[in-house]
């Protein structure tokens, strides 16, 4: 009997899914492993054409051997001189001397100014050249795009391909959110219409869209888009053994970047509505900050608050995470946050928002704590100063994980959207 011929998939990325450094990276990188074995697949992204990359793509190859790398290498860029970064860093000194600047309204004017409409404008020539070539050297059966600012590329496939886009993140919905820090503000209002328009028209030039969860996929239904929309979900790693807490620490954990704009909303949230009334209550809890953030926004929160520490990115996650309660400040956005599938896997307590856990099985007491103020916020964190009840929510939101975000589910989740959609 004759063996059935592989099909073709390109997945389109913005970067190559490797090192596993934040949750996009391991979403990104679990989708492809899940269909590894399934189908011919290739991998696009844009890359920096350096040692680091090389080294990184070595790894990923490594991991997944059956994988074509396609990157498009751009040149390293340059580092400004030094008479550059001095101007910079003087300026930078007297804004806050002065008072004359916030890095959260300079945040909220790029997004509003540059972030919003770059997301749905189309991609750069190099890259728009380079996914054109790889679609008529390869016959691809399907072409799969992820990441929200990526949406437009579906303007640079070939129309008798199959094009899938996989929304991690709803733009309108954050956009929606995010237009309360603008104020009343005409310019952000129609740069946000443009945006909701552009995006929702985009999705609809896809033959499928994949969502992270149930609730993403309605609010994809009620803003216009027509196409057929299909559920999926991230995993997690659950081969490792559950180990309980052993002690409480009184100490907080964040994990997420500042340049992802939610992270920084969500922290400054906490930082002014609940850190003062938590250490006046107990002046020993520390809060460690993981991820990559500017000097600008470490100094700004240092200097304000006592009791903060910025790790950077951290080689063993775990090991920091451990002893320690997690934070989910998170008050703007969609998606799945891997941070908090990562912690049910690890057996780290954690106190959310709504936002925060939204499409994410857990249930407000059994798994974790949800709270939307500030006050119960606070009242659920001293909460966990109990260890017998910090054992009881990581019992429960692992043995979560292990029923529904397990490899094998995904594959089977991922090859049922694909043959619905060749079909």
């Amino acid at each position: 009997m004759a063996e059935i011929q592989k099909k073709y998939i390109l997945f389109v990325l913005p970067f190559l899914p490797y090192p596993l450094t934040s949750g996009g990276h391991q979403a990104l990188f679990n989708g492809i492993m899940a269909v590894n074995a399934s189908y011919n697949v290739f991998v696009a992204y844009k890359g920096v054409d350096d040692e680091d990359h090389f080294s990184a793509q070595q790894e990923f190859l490594r991991l997944l051997p059956n994988v074509t790398s396609c990157p498009c290498l751009m040149p390293k860029p340059e580092r400004p001189s030094w008479k550059i970064r001095f101007i910079w860093t003087v300026r930078h000194i007297l804004d806050r001397l002065l008072g004359t600047t916030d890095s959260h309204t300079k945040t909220v004017d790029a997004t509003l100014g540059n972030w919003w409409l770059k997301s749905v404008t189309p991609t750069d020539r190099k890259w728009a050249e380079h996914i054109d070539a790889l679609c008529k050297k390869y016959n691809f059966d399907i072409i799969q795009v992820e990441m929200p600012w990526m949406i437009s590329d579906v303007f640079c496939l070939p129309n008798n391909v199959k094009k899938i886009f996989v929304h991690h993140e709803l733009g309108f919905v954050r956009r929606e959110l995010e237009i309360v820090n603008a104020g009343n503000n005409a310019y952000a209002e129609a740069c946000r219409s443009f945006a909701d328009f552009n995006e929702i028209g985009q999705l609809n030039k896809y033959d499928a869209i994949v969502s992270l969860s149930p609730i993403d996929s309605e609010k994809l239904h009620e803003a216009g888009v027509t196409v057929p929309i299909h559920t999926s979900f991230a995993i997690v790693d659950t081969s490792k053994e559950l180990v309980l807490p052993s002690k409480v620490e009184k100490r907080l954990t964040f994990i997420g970047p500042d340049a992802h704009t939610p992270n920084f909303v969500g922290i400054k949230w906490f930082l002014e509505n609940c850190w003062g009334k938590l250490k006046a209550a107990n002046g020993e809890y520390t809060l460690d900050i993981i991820g990559t953030w500017s000097e600008d926004n470490r100094m700004l929160f240092s200097e304000k608050y006592p009791d903060i520490h910025f790790l950077g990115f951290v080689d063993n996650l775990y090991e920091v995470l451990k002893g320690s309660v997690m934070i989910v400040p998170i008050t703007v956005g969609s998606g799945i946050r891997m941070k908090i599938l990562e912690a049910c896997s690890m057996g780290i307590p954690f106190v959310s928002t709504t936002v925060g856990a939204e499409g994410i099985p857990v249930d407000n007491g059994k798994h974790c704590y949800i709270a939307d103020d500030a006050d119960t916020f606070i009242s659920y964190i001293r909460k966990m100063d109990c260890l017998q009840h910090q054992k009881d929510l990581v019992s429960n939101s692992y043995q979560m994980v292990r029923d529904n975000y397990s490899l094998e589910a995904l594959t089977k989740n991922r090859m049922d959207i694909y043959s619905s959609v060749l079909s």
